[in-house]
């Protein structure tokens, strides 16, 4: 029982884009399994190529670079978002993007293997494919042109009012490096915007 409501955070991912048939959904689930990573614990590394398409289950999951010596933290997965190195999945080369457990971390997961025999076997996994690979893109053209057109400050506003669990969840210096800025400078905006709501 545990597990069927865990697999159905994978469904309910994959029917943003479009609604899944019982059939389908019959076709997929066994297919999927839980992994578990414990806090801190690499689940990509640098080098590694990415075998699964994952959606988390439970947890928190940071994707980063390394750049001249610091970790550069660009995107975020909670509870019911997929969490995978996209461009490693797809093309079958090593990770350029590593990711983190922020917290305990329990992934939903289809092997690649696995996701090509439902090619074969039927437009199944072809769908799975398409309409994670349409979110993906999706999500990503929308935050880089936050990232062009917003100040930081503007993107802590926007993260506090739509998505509260990134700075409830995420440690500061993680949610600096994904706002550009110092800690120290995350902390002055996070003091005149409260400060600001204190006069209102």
């Amino acid at each position: 029982m545990y597990e069927n409501c865990k697999y159905q955070l994978f469904r309910t991912a994959l029917e943003e884009g479009a609604p899944i048939t019982d059939e389908n959904w019959d076709t997929i689930k066994p297919h999927l399994k839980l992994r578990h990573f414990n806090k801190g614990e690499a689940i990509i590394e640098h080098g590694q190529v990415e075998n699964y398409l994952s959606v988390v289950a439970k947890g928190c999951v940071r994707f980063f670079v390394h750049k001249d010596g610091n970790e550069i933290n660009f995107e975020f997965s909670f509870e019911g978002e997929f969490s995978t190195s996209y461009a490693s999945f797809l093309s079958r080369r090593p990770s350029f993007v590593l990711m983190e457990a922020v917290e305990d971390v329990t992934l939903i997961s289809i092997h690649y293997d696995n996701l090509q025999t439902l090619y074969k076997d039927s437009a199944t996994g072809e769908k799975i494919g398409r309409l994670t690979t349409e979110g993906y893109y999706i999500w990503r053209e929308h935050r880089e042109i936050q990232l062009l057109t917003l100040s930081a400050e503007e993107l802590y506003i926007d993260l506090l009012n739509q998505y509260p669990e990134y700075i409830n969840r995420i440690p500061q210096k993680y949610l600096a490096s994904y706002l550009q800025v110092q800690p120290e400078s995350l902390s002055r905006i996070k003091r005149r915007i409260y400060s600001n709501k204190k006069r209102k």
